[in-house]
C-alpha cells in the first residue's frame, strides 16, 4: 500500500509514513495500558453495558464499561435482559485472559485487546441499577421492535443487513454461509451501504428533488444508518467513502477513488489503532484498496465482463487473508458469490425494503427466506469443495501477496499475455509445496480441559494419528462441543486433511466425545476401538463410521500398526475387563527415536498385567493413566518404565481433583518431571534433526 502512496505522491508519501509511524507508536501505547499489571485482580463494583454481544437461553455476553476500563461480560443467566446503558451491579474480579493454549487457535486475548477491553468478568446473577439513554439502546430497541413486528425469519435478516445485529442467525445457517465463502454477504458492509445509498439517491431523483438536497439527505441518512447499525469498521469504512464521495463531487476537489479511500483509512487509523487487529477491518480495507487499484484493468471491460471479473478479483485479494484466518478455502466460493450476490441484491434486500413498507408483505418475504435458507443448507452440504492449507508465516503471506500483485501487473500491461495465469498458477503450487514441506515428527498432547486428545505426526504429511478427541461432560442434559475450538483448528492449522488413523482408547465422553465431528469433517481411513466396550455412544461412532465406509479395527494384545515412520504397538489384555476404564486401549507409540505410552484410564490392576507381559519395557514419555488419578500410575510401574517426563491432561480447577496427590508424590520420589496440560497448555514433542524439543502453548 505505501508503495502506491509512494507513486501517486511522490512529493508528500513522507507525510503517510510520519502518520503511520505515529500510528504504529499509538498502537503499542495503547495496547501497553490494556495490561492488567501484576497478578491481583481488580475487583469491580458496577458497571454499564456499552454493547451486548449475544443473549440466549443460556447466558449473555456483553461489552461494559467500569473504573478500570472496558471489559467482556459474562451473565450465566437469561435474566435481567441486558441492554445497552444499563448500570448493572457487579461485586466480583475481573480476570485477565491468557493467550491460547491450543496452537492456531482462536485467540480471544488478541480480539478482546483489539476491542479496547482489558479482560473478563464472569457473574451468575446481576440486578439493573438504573438505565442511560444511548444510540446503542436506541438500536437494541428497534431490533426488539422488529421481533415483535415481524416473522423470525425475516426479523433475523432485517436485523442483520440494516442494523448489524446476527445474534438470531441459526448457528447450521451461519456455518453453511460460512463454508461457501458467504458469509460477508450477511453482515452490514459497503455491498449494503452502496446499495442503500443508490436506491435512496435513485428515488430522490425521481421524485424531483433537487441535486444539492438529494445529496445532503444522501449523506445525513448514510451518517445516521452508520450510528444505528453498530458502526463496525466495514460500515466506517463504506459510509464514510459515500460521504467523502458526495462532499468531493459537491465542492469539486477531485479527489479520486484513492485518495477518498487514502483519507478514510488514515483517519480510522490514527482514530482506532487497534481496530488494525480486527479481521472486519483487515477484510473491509484491503479488499477495497485492490479493487480501487485493478480500476485501470476493470474500467475497459463491458458490464457482462465485470459481472464476472469482479467477485474473481475480490477471491484473489482477500486469499492470504481467509487462508491465515481459516487455514482453507472453498474452491466453490467465487461460485457461490457469483450466484448469490445478485439474489441478494436484487431479490432479498429489496424484498425486505418493501416489507418496511408494507408490514403484510412480510408473509411473501417469510417464505422467499425460508426457501433461500433451505437451498443454503443444502449447498453447504453438498458443495463443500475445501482445499486446507495450513496456517502461514508472515514471510509466506508477504509472498502470496507480492506474486498476486505480479499477476495483476501484468494483466494490466498486456490483458492478452498468459504470465498471469502462470504466476497465479505457480501461486496455488507454491501453497500445496508449503502444505506438505514440514520435515518434522510431532506427538501433540492437546489441550482440551478435562479430557484426553493425542495427536502424532510424520513428516511431510505422510501420517496423521489422533489418540482420542477430548469432550465436555455436561452435568445439566446439554451437548457441549469443544471441537472447533481445540482439535478442528489444530488439524487445519497444520494443513491436515485426512486422519490416518483414529483411535478411540475407551468410551468415555471426556475421551471420544468429539468423534463424530472428526469423522463428519475429515477424511478418517481407519477407525481402531477396544474390542469389549460397552459404551453406547462409542458404538454409535462404530454406526457413523461404517455409514462413512471408514475401515474399524479392534487390535489385539502386541499387534502392531506402521504408518509413516510410526510404529504403534498394542499392550492391553485380550480379556474383558470389570469395568470400562480398564478396557482402554495401551499403546506404545515408536516415532523418531522417542517412545511414548498411551495408557488412557487403567488401573492399577491393568498396569500389573502389562508389567508381567512386557517386563522389560522401557520409554521416553509417560502419558499418565486417567488423568493422574490415584486409582493409576502406581509407585512399582512407573519405576520399571523408568520414563525421562511424564504428561498429564486434565483441566483448570476440575471437580476430581487429578492430577492426585499421590501420583504428584509418586513423581517426586522417582525425580520424574512433569509437564501438565492444565498449567502447560498443550504440550509438544518435535523430533527435528536428531534433536527432540519440548514447546509448551501456555
Amino acid at each position: 500500500m505505501g508503495f502506491v502512496y509512494f507513486k501517486r505522491f511522490p512529493k508528500t508519501y513522507w507525510i503517510y509514513f510520519l502518520i503511520s509511524l505515529i500510528s504504529m507508536i499509538y498502537i503499542d501505547v495503547a495496547l501497553t495500558s490494556l495490561q492488567v499489571k501484576g497478578d491481583d485482580s481488580i475487583y469491580i463494583d458496577q458497571a454499564k453495558v456499552i454493547e451486548v454481544k449475544k443473549q440466549t437461553e443460556e447466558k449473555q455476553t456483553a461489552k461494559v464499561q467500569t473504573e478500570a476500563g472496558l471489559y467482556y461480560l459474562t451473565l450465566a443467566h437469561s435474566t435481567p435482559r441486558l441492554m445497552p446503558g444499563d448500570w448493572i451491579e457487579v461485586n466480583a474480579e475481573a480476570s485477565k485472559v491468557t493467550n491460547p493454549t491450543v496452537p492456531h487457535a482462536f485467540n480471544f486475548k488478541q480480539y478482546l485487546q483489539s476491542n479496547g477491553m482489558k479482560g473478563t468478568i464472569y457473574l451468575s446473577s446481576t440486578r439493573v441499577i438504573h438505565q442511560e439513554w444511548s444510540i446503542r439502546a436506541y438500536q437494541f430497541q428497534l431490533v426488539n421492535w422488529i421481533k415483535e413486528h415481524y416473522p423470525p425469519l425475516t426479523a433475523t435478516y432485517l436485523q442483520s443487513w440494516f442494523l448489524g445485529v446476527r445474534n438470531d442467525l441459526s448457528e447450521d445457517i451461519s456455518d453453511s454461509y460460512a463454508t461457501l465463502g458467504i458469509i460477508h454477504l450477511f453482515a452490514v458492509s459497503g455491498l449494503h451501504v452502496g446499495l442503500l445509498a443508490g436506491i435512496v439517491s435513485y428515488l430522490l431523483k425521481r421524485l424531483g428533488v433537487i441535486q444539492e438536497l438529494a445529496d445532503l439527505m444522501v449523506v445525513t441518512l448514510l451518517f445516521c444508518f452508520m450510528m444505528i447499525s453498530g458502526a463496525s469498521p466495514s460500515i466506517v469504512r463504506a459510509a464514510s467513502m459515500a460521504i467523502l464521495a458526495k462532499i468531493n463531487s459537491r465542492f469539486k476537489w477531485n479527489l479520486s477513488s484513492l485518495d477518498i479511500f487514502s483519507i478514510v483509512f488514515l483517519i480510522n487509523f490514527v482514530a482506532f489503532p487497534l481496530q488494525v487487529y480486527q479481521i472486519g477491518f483487515i477484510y473491509s480495507y484491503w479488499l477495497t484498496f485492490c479493487l480501487i487499484i485493478c480500476q485501470s484493468v476493470i474500467k475497459p471491460l463491458s458490464p457482462k465482463v465485470t459481472f464476472f471479473i469482479i467477485p474473481f478479483l475480490a477471491q484473489l485479494a482477500i486469499l492470504p487473508i481467509q487462508i491465515s484466518q481459516d487455514y482453507s478455502i472453498n474452491l466453490l466460493s467465487y461460485v457461490s458469490n457469483l450466484v448469490l450476490i445478485p439474489v441478494v441484491t436484487t431479490l432479498l434486500i429489496p424484498c425486505l425494503l418493501i416489507t418496511l413498507v408494507i408490514p403484510p408483505f412480510a408473509l411473501i418475504t417469510e417464505k422467499i427466506l425460508s426457501v433461500f435458507e433451505q437451498v443454503i443448507l443444502v449447498a453447504g452440504k453438498y458443495l463443500d469443495l475445501r482445499w486446507v492449507i495450513g496456517s502461514l508465516n508472515l514471510s509466506m503471506v508477504i509472498l502470496m501477496i507480492l506474486l498476486l500483485f505480479l499477476a495483476g501487473w501484468f494483466v494490466e500491461k498486456n490483458s492478452h499475455s498468459k504470465k498471469w495465469m502462470i504466476v497465479l498458477v505457480s501461486t496455488f503450487v507454491l501453497l500445496e509445496i508449503v502444505r506438505g514441506a514440514k520435515p518434522t515428527s510431532k506427538v501433540t498432547f492437546l489441550d482440551v480441559g478435562q479430557g484426553d486428545s493425542t495427536i502424532i505426526q510424520s513428516p511431510y504429511q505422510r501420517c496423521t494419528i489422533v489418540v482420542d478427541t477430548g469432550g465436555k461432560v455436561s452435568f445439566i442434559g446439554e451437548k457441549t462441543s469443544i471441537f472447533n475450538q481445540t482439535l478442528e483448528l489444530y488439524l487445519l492449522g497444520e494443513g491436515i486433511r485426512a486422519i490416518d488413523y483414529l483411535i478411540l482408547s475407551h468410551g468415555d465422553v471426556d475421551h471420544i466425545g468429539e468423534a463424530t465431528s472428526l469423522m463428519e469433517t475429515f477424511n478418517v481411513k481407519h477407525l481402531v476401538v477396544p474390542k469389549h466396550s460397552e459404551s453406547e455412544q462409542l458404538k454409535d461412532v462404530i454406526k457413523l463410521a461404517k455409514q462413512l465406509n471408514v475401515n474399524v479395527l479392534t487390535p489385539k494384545t502386541n499387534d502392531t500398526l506402521t504408518c509413516g515412520n510410526q510404529t504403534l504397538t498394542f499392550l492391553q489384555p485380550d480379556e474383558k475387563q470389570a469395568n470400562e476404564n480398564d478396557q482402554s486401549l495401551v499403546l506404545t507409540v515408536d516415532i523418531s527415536d522417542l517412545t511414548v505410552l498411551l495408557t488412557g484410564d487403567i488401573s492399577t490392576e491393568v498396569e500389573a498385567d502389562i508389567l508381567s507381559q512386557y517386563p522389560g519395557l522401557k520409554l521416553d514419555v509417560y502419558k499418565a493413566a486417567h488423568h493422574g488419578s490415584n486409582t493409576s500410575n502406581s509407585l512399582f510401574f512407573l519405576e520399571q518404565l523408568a520414563p525421562s517426563i511424564s504428561v498429564v491432561s486434565s483441566g483448570k480447577n476440575n471437580r476430581y481433583g487429578h492430577p492426585s496427590q499421590e501420583f504428584l508424590s509418586t513423581l517426586s520420589t522417582l525425580n520424574i518431571p512433569l509437564l501438565n496440560t492444565q498449567v502447560d497448555g498443550t504440550i509438544q514433542f518435535e523430533m527435528k534433526r536428531g534433536k527432540t524439543l519440548v514447546h509448551r502453548f501456555h
